[in-house]
């Protein structure tokens, strides 16, 4: 059980190992690499913004609360001791003068109890939280003085040491709340607040002078009590002035200090204490009399000082108030200062951040985009074109046309070098490919020559051959042999289109079409399956017959060789708006859409050789075609055919096409009345061009002769008088031929004797004379002794087995039978055949006349034949029928 549920976790981890890790952009790990640290920047600078900010708003307050509070509680405090000093002197001379001061001063002290009540009330919520602990405090304690003053008022009904510790503490309560007021969070404003206590202090302990001496004065005497707590309020006064004030006093306050203790007031309320304190000895004569200690006789002006003191002291009291209240204000402004001053160095910060965090991403990714672009141009376009031209067998200048990216030496520049360093490999395989490749190519080449050569050299040959024998057993096999070494000529040529060379035949002057169909139908193995419908009045320029013959030829041995035995292949050339089309219908199998589709793409782009090396299903006729169509300026498209089969086609654009017109390029001369029916061609070539035309091929068996010259050679068109048809010339039985019928019987007369040879040899490729031919048309004589033109005889050109069937009946009604052929009638059949066969090959066959440059233009090929047939009796031509 435990493997059991171990086993998925065990799956889920390989899975979770399995999966790809995330990746993420150049550009977001910029932004992050920047971010970060910035919103942390951004975040403690908001911290510390906001704190400063909190500061400063609580210094604010403080200071606002302190300059509301603290005039009420100084007010309350001033009235407090005033009341003080007035009780203790109505209570030791309670005259109406004394108890009418004190009850106006009860007043002033109410006024200022209740502005102090209703500031700790009201402002306690925004008053710091010891001040507003302590203004409570006092506020209660204060609602004790009603009855604090009633019992006052009734002498004896209160101690004075009662009652005086009762306003000495309040007036102490007023005090703490000044010092309460004047912590806050700024030391500076807390410092000054100090001193101000202090002061508050000081003058707290003149006013208990002020009371000690207005209770004694009556008497004239201070007990001893009084007079030591006289000598301690002067001790505490003068030594906070001195030691406490005085040396920390700003230089804006000491002007106010100087007029108070340079005031002549001041001098005497010292003098006074001084006389005080001189009766230094009295308390111990107190002690021993129980009398108390006199008052010296200066302090009978006692009252008249104080009351002189009482305007400056005031006016220093509230200028150091104002001070310390300036001081909370520019503390409180230069915290403010400070949290904008704050603000905008992280804003600042923050804006120079972000453009840094802009600029350097934009500068990395405009580095990367650069490199990327420029490997990929190089990649793409640059590395491709240099490959495609080594191939093609050019001299590239590599420094030049796939330079070395240049990316700096940082760590993008040591990617980029890693790139040229990729690049130099690639390039430096692909020089060596194409240089092993341009070897491999021009050993084929030359093996192709060498064998195309040799090919050329066995066809003329068995052309000496036909020409010297005359058995028909014999002859069939030479036809055979001959149409194979055709085949074998364009295989080779495969493999000169395969190196991306040129094949060897080439023609200069215009062929015609039917000409140029039937040549490519003549190197098919099957050409009597071919039938043939063609426009007669469309010719093929010269340097394009040989490839569209190649071409052709390779479609239609395709056609043939991917459909049935039994089936016929229609080849159709028609001539079209912009040009002239041939079509190649077969009756096969075909193919699936995809197949057309990816057999159309390479037709309309020809691969490379490699590509198609390396294939599965190498088509080596597909690729030809295509290379031949891209070379020609040929359009070649598969389709289906209607028929089930594959329907190929050809199009061949206007600046290959030729018209004629009117007369043919050649005069023509009326067929002797032994030669074939079909025009013989007899070419005269020129001494230099019939010497060039032999390096490639065998010399006839038939000298040429020097004296006599030779006339221009004499093509007749093919079209006109159609070839006789021979269905089954490789059947074993023998063949039946059609022969032209006569004029009088229309049957076949028999073999024409053949003529007996002239003095001269006969011209290169004629045939003998003594050739057995097949009856000549009907001819007649006109009344000057020329030969009339032929006239058409109904059925003539009809295969035997058709004419056989289609024969009409004869005046008596009775069906002719046809009988079958003598083996003289073959030699006379087979012999027809020869001449017209020789005839197709050398109709369109360049001479020297049209273009020299034409003849021997590689090494070891030379001017082909012409695009005829050699054993193209098997195909059936319909002249004149467009597809």
């Amino acid at each position: 059980m435990r493997k059991l549920m171990r086993a998925p976790r065990a799956d889920r981890t390989g899975a979770a190992r399995s999966r790809p890790r995330r990746t993420f952009t150049i550009r977001t790990l910029l932004v992050l690499l920047t971010v970060v640290p910035l919103v942390a920047m951004v975040a403690l600078w908001a911290i510390a913004t906001y704190r400063l900010a909190d500061h400063a708003s609580g210094l604010d307050n403080e200071v606002s609360v302190a300059e509301r509070a603290g005039t009420p509680s100084y007010y309350t405090m001033i009235a407090l001791q005033t009341e003080r000093r007035l009780t203790a002197a109505w209570m030791a001379k309670p005259t109406p003068v004394a108890a009418d001061a004190l009850r106006g001063q009860r007043v002033k002290t109410d006024e200022a109890v209740k502005q102090f009540v209703a500031f700790a009330r009201s402002g306690a919520r925004e008053t710091p939280g010891n001040a507003v602990r302590r203004a409570r405090e006092v506020a209660a304690e204060l609602a004790q003085l009603p009855d604090a003053r009633r019992q006052v008022d009734s002498i004896g009904a209160i101690g004075r040491d009662r009652w005086l510790k009762f306003y000495t503490s309040q007036i102490a309560d007023q005090i703490s709340v000044v010092q309460a007021l004047a912590e806050t969070s700024d030391t500076d404003v807390t410092y000054a607040g100090q001193f101000l206590v202090i002061q508050f202090r000081a003058g707290e302990a003149l006013a208990q002078e002020d009371t000690l001496v207005s209770f004694s004065l009556p008497a004239g005497r201070l007990s001893q009590p009084d007079y030591a707590a006289f000598v301690q309020n002067v001790g505490v006064r003068r030594h906070s002035i001195d030691d406490e004030i005085e040396p920390f006093l700003p230089p804006e306050s000491r002007a106010g200090y100087l007029a108070l203790t340079q005031n002549p007031a001041w001098h005497d309320l010292v003098s006074m204490e001084n006389a005080i304190i001189a009766t230094v000895d009295a308390p111990r004569e107190a002690r021993a009399t129980g009398s108390g200690i006199p008052i010296p006789a200066e302090l009978a002006s006692w009252r008249s000082v104080l009351d002189r003191l009482a305007e400056p002291a005031s006016t220093f009291d509230f200028a150091r108030v104002d001070q310390v209240f300036a001081a909370g204000d520019e503390a409180t402004s230069d915290t403010w200062n400070q949290v904008y001053l704050l603000s905008a160095i992280g804003l600042a910060f923050v804006a120079i951040g972000g453009v840094l965090c802009w600029r350097i991403t934009r500068a990395v990714r405009r580095r990367l985009f650069l490199l990327r672009d420029a490997t990929v141009e190089l990649g793409t376009h640059r590395l491709p074109m240099v490959i495609e031209r080594l191939q093609r067998g050019e001299r590239v200048d590599l420094a030049v046309e796939a330079p070395e990216v240049e990316a700096g030496r940082d760590e993008i520049g040591q990617v980029a070098s890693a790139f040229n360093a990729a690049q130099r490999a690639a390039l430096d395989g692909a020089v060596q490919l194409a240089r092993q490749r341009e070897g491999f190519a021009k050993v084929f080449v030359n093996t192709a020559l060498r064998t195309q050569s040799l090919v050329n050299r066995q066809i003329g040959e068995l052309d000496t051959m036909e020409r010297r024998h005359q058995d028909p057993e014999l002859l069939r096999e030479l036809f055979t042999i001959d149409h194979l070494a055709t085949r074998l000529r364009r295989y080779e040529e495969n493999l000169v289109v395969l190196t991306g060379n040129r094949p060897g035949r080439r023609w200069s002057r215009p062929v015609r079409i039917v000409d140029v169909v039937r040549g490519a139908v003549g190197e098919v193995e099957d050409y009597h399956r071919v039938e043939v419908y063609s426009d007669p009045d469309v010719q093929l320029s010269g340097p394009a017959v040989g490839g569209v013959i190649h071409l052709l030829a390779e479609l239609v041995e395709n056609a043939t060789m991917f459909s049935p035995p039994d089936t016929p292949v229609h080849v159709r050339a028609a001539a079209v708006a912009k040009g002239l089309a041939i079509e190649i219908e077969d009756r096969g199998l075909g193919m699936s859409e995809v197949e057309y589709e990816a057999a159309n793409r390479q037709l309309a782009v020809p691969t490379t050789f490699d590509v198609i090396a390396l294939a599965d299903d190498v088509r080596m006729g597909l690729f030809v075609v295509a290379q031949l169509a891209d070379r020609l300026g040929v359009g070649v498209t598969l389709r289906p055919s209607p028929y089930g089969g594959t329907l190929a086609i050809v199009f061949l654009p206007d600046e290959l096409i030729t018209r004629e017109g009117g007369a043919p390029d050649e005069p023509e001369r009326a067929a002797g009345p032994f030669e074939p029916a079909i025009g013989a061609v007899q070419p005269a070539p020129e001494p230099d061009s019939a010497a060039t035309h032999e390096a490639d091929e065998a010399p006839d068996s038939v000298p040429e002769s020097p004296g006599r010259p030779h006339p221009e050679p004499v093509v007749r068109s093919l079209d006109r008088v159609p070839m006789p048809v021979e269905r089954a010339e490789l059947a074993p039985a023998e063949p039946e031929v059609s022969v032209r019928p006569t004029a009088s019987t229309g049957t076949d007369p028999g073999p024409v004797p053949a003529p007996e040879p002239a003095s001269t040899p006969a011209p290169r490729h004629a045939r003998p004379a003594s050739a057995p031919t097949t009856a000549p048309a009907v001819d007649e004589t006109t009344p000057d002794g020329r030969r009339a033109l032929p006239r058409r005889v109904r059925q003539r050109n009809l295969p035997m087995p058709l004419r056989t069937e289609t024969a009409t009946t004869s005046e008596g009604g009775a069906r002719t039978e046809a009988k079958p052929s003598s083996p003289r009638e073959a030699a006379a059949t087979l012999s027809s055949f020869r001449f017209a066969s020789q005839r197709a090959r050398e109709a369109s066959e360049p001479t020297a006349a049209d273009d020299e440059s034409a003849i021997a233009t590689e090494p070891g090929t030379g001017t082909e034949p012409a695009p005829g047939p050699r054993p193209a009796a098997g195909s059936t031509t319909h002249p004149g029928e467009p597809s």
